[in-house]
């Protein structure tokens, strides 16, 4: 306390002796001599009472912590703050700490920071904070300091503090095993999320866990979109999926012909009776051994030509009259090529059952324009 004594009479001296020289030179003496000095005396008074009034103390104590990550994009930002008091100035009003304003400086770069928000406080040390008023960017690093500055305008700058936004959800996959189906055909969805509270997939799924997957038969074209959300917003992925209709190539109902090896055996009888979802034709047969015997028919056409452009297959439902024959399905295309899809015997149940094959499962039986053999 001596030691700062001495340097602010020295100080306040060294003052008087430069007002004073100032205004010698401007005044010879007298009365006007004397109210100048009063004048200089506060003038340096008040200098001095600048130069020794204490400031603000330095930001401290962040809140966010120096170097946290994963912090929500609204975040108050906290810090301790406040000035010591100087008892003979607040016992006259006159204490510079007595309120303390705080500017709070925000940015991704030291370059690019701007005030964001400000704090009023007083002296002795207090915890303040400001509110946001717009969301930061998720998955981004920010700087931010306090300035702080009291009745004086002496002000403290804090050093510069450094906090990291939660990321978005990560959408790892989201995929379908085809991008294509055929109607009624089943597909398999697949999706693996992280870092999300919740996960869900329309149209018609809802929520999901953040990893799995589903089988599904869509009806139609369908626009799968998956939303993944955490405090930091929502990230989103969609994917599509075509479905191709059924094509029909015939009804089972009626004006089918009979066909028989040539060897001897024979269709006894061919009647329409209740199939799957319609009409079905149901045959009789007298097969001689390594015989056969079928229904042949020229499907409809739409606008002259049968275009199988776009599928992949042909499926119908069967069901068998005992064990011991096997099944065989002919194509003959345009051309008169002849293509065929077996099944062994036993192969087609008692039941009503969904028989499929696709074209690659077809084998070349005979090329165009030959005779057709077995």
């Amino acid at each position: 306390m001596r030691g700062r004594f001495d340097r602010s009479f020295e100080a306040l001296m060294a003052a008087a002796e430069i007002v004073d020289g100032l205004i010698q030179g401007i005044v010879g003496g007298g009365r006007s001599k004397q109210r100048l000095l009063v004048v200089g005396g506060v003038i340096v008074a008040a200098l001095l009472l600048f130069a020794l009034a204490p400031g603000p103390y330095e930001p401290q104590i962040p809140c966010p912590m120096d170097g946290t990550v994963g912090i929500g994009l609204a975040p108050p930002l906290w810090w301790v703050g406040g000035g010591p008091a100087t008892p003979v100035l607040s016992s006259i009003g006159l204490d510079p700490n007595s309120r303390i304003s705080y500017r709070v400086i925000l940015g991704t770069a030291e370059e690019d920071m701007v005030v964001v928000g400000t704090a009023e406080g007083g002296r002795g040390r207090e915890n303040l904070a400001i509110n946001l008023t717009e969301p930061l960017l998720p998955g981004t690093a920010y700087l931010w300091r306090v300035e702080a500055e009291n009745r004086l305008k002496k002000r403290y700058s804090g050093e510069v503090w450094t906090f990291r936004t939660r990321d978005l959800p990560e959408i790892e996959l989201f995929e379908a095993e085809r991008s294509v189906v055929g109607l009624g055909d089943d597909l398999v969805l697949r999706w693996s999320v992280a870092d999300a509270s919740e996960v869900e997939i329309e149209p018609e799924i809802g929520p999901v866990s953040l990893r799995g997957d589903t089988t599904l038969s869509p009806r139609e074209g369908v626009t799968y979109t998956l939303v993944a959300r955490n405090f930091a917003g929502e990230s989103t992925a969609t994917l599509e999926v075509e479905v191709l209709p059924s094509f029909i190539i015939d009804s089972m109902a009626g004006g089918w012909s009979t066909a028989v090896d040539g060897l001897g055996s024979r269709i006894q009888e061919i009647w329409a009776v209740p199939g799957v979802e319609d009409d079905a034709t149901r045959i009789s047969f007298d097969l001689l051994p390594g015989g056969w015997a079928g229904i042949t028919k020229t499907p409809s056409r739409r606008g002259g030509v049968l275009d199988l452009t776009g599928t992949d297959g042909v499926s119908f439902s069967s069901r068998g009259a005992g064990s011991g024959y096997s099944l065989e399905v002919w194509l003959r295309d345009a051309d008169g090529t002849v293509h065929r899809r077996s099944w062994d015997a036993g192969a087609v149940p008692m039941n009503w059952t969904r028989m499929e094959a696709s074209f690659e499962e077809f084998e070349c039986v005979e090329a165009g324009g030959g005779r057709m053999h077995r």
